[in-house]
């Protein structure tokens, strides 16, 4: 479910330090709530829905409710790592006043997730910080637990976020490539290239921007110039009639590649290759 971060409210069961032992193995116990792991150090194995990750330092790890896991550590290098047991809700306001709790089925945030440096110092400080503060029972350090919860949720979150803006960023590269090489190939055929943005999973606006950014132009300029090209192409080296020519370079008719054509080249397609064939107009480089 979507969920904005101020609107959470949780619920903290447990804070357990689980100690580096060589070897140790361990199932999931509860899975009706809410888990983080954090992995400070050492190496191990989890296994989750038939599936066996390998785990190690600077690792966060979520279990939403109803995931099962079997964890074991390393003989040699034994995992040490902090759980915290929680559930959470989202509560909202409204006009009527303090609207019911609704519980959160899972939060979004990936089963494992690798921290870099300066990340893993940030979310490994909060985790100590739990673990000191955790008191069972005690309204007042509940607060401050619940304050720590608040300050981790929304650091996982800053992370995971930024992940994605890097990726999308990885992401829009290849699809103004996929694009070009699309308008390449297919120069000539009949598309709207909105349909092709509408494709590829971004706006058509943000695809527009970043491939005049990478090519200087916009993708309708280049599918023009690139047809352009084509056409003067076919009105030197062919004996193609115009009719032809604007068939195979993707226009509707020849009223209407002429009237594109004479806008670029400054004279219709006749008269171009008219003035190729007499010498008259500098030939194609």
């Amino acid at each position: 479910m979507d969920y904005a971060l101020g609107g959470l409210v949780a619920h903290i069961h447990w804070v357990l330090v689980k100690p580096a032992i060589a070897g140790w193995e361990d199932i999931r116990q509860t899975t009706t709530g809410h888990t983080f792991y954090y992995i400070y150090s050492g190496k191990g194995t989890f296994y989750c829905e038939g599936e066996e990750y390998q785990v190690e330092g600077n690792t966060f790890v979520y279990l939403w409710p109803g995931l099962e896991l079997y964890m074991r550590s390393s003989q040699t290098q034994p995992l040490r790592m902090t759980m915290m047991l929680f559930d959470c809700a989202t509560v909202q306001i409204g006009e009527g006043g303090w609207q019911q709790p609704i519980a959160v089925e899972r939060l979004q945030l990936p089963f494992l997730t690798q921290l870099q440096h300066n990340q893993a110092a940030t979310i490994s400080h909060l985790f100590q910080q739990l673990e000191r503060e955790w008191v069972p029972s005690d309204a007042a350090q509940d607060v401050k637990i619940k304050s720590g919860w608040y300050r981790l949720i929304h650091e996982i979150h800053e992370v995971i976020n930024d992940r994605k803006v890097r990726n999308s960023e990885k992401g829009i590269v290849e699809v103004v490539r996929w694009l070009k090489s699309k308008l390449d190939e297919d120069f000539s055929s009949d598309f709207k290239i909105t349909t092709l943005a509408m494709q590829s999973g971004f706006s058509p606006v943000y695809l527009r921007k970043s491939f005049t950014a990478r090519y200087g132009c916009s993708p309708k300029e280049y599918l023009e110039n690139l047809r352009n090209e084509h056409a003067r192409l076919r009105l030197k080296y062919t004996n193609d009639s115009i009719s032809q020519i604007a068939l195979h370079c993707g226009y509707a008719d020849v009223y209407q590649f002429s009237k594109a054509f004479k806008k670029r080249n400054g004279v219709s397609p006749s008269e171009y290759r008219n003035r190729i064939h007499t010498k008259e107009y500098p030939p194609i480089s």
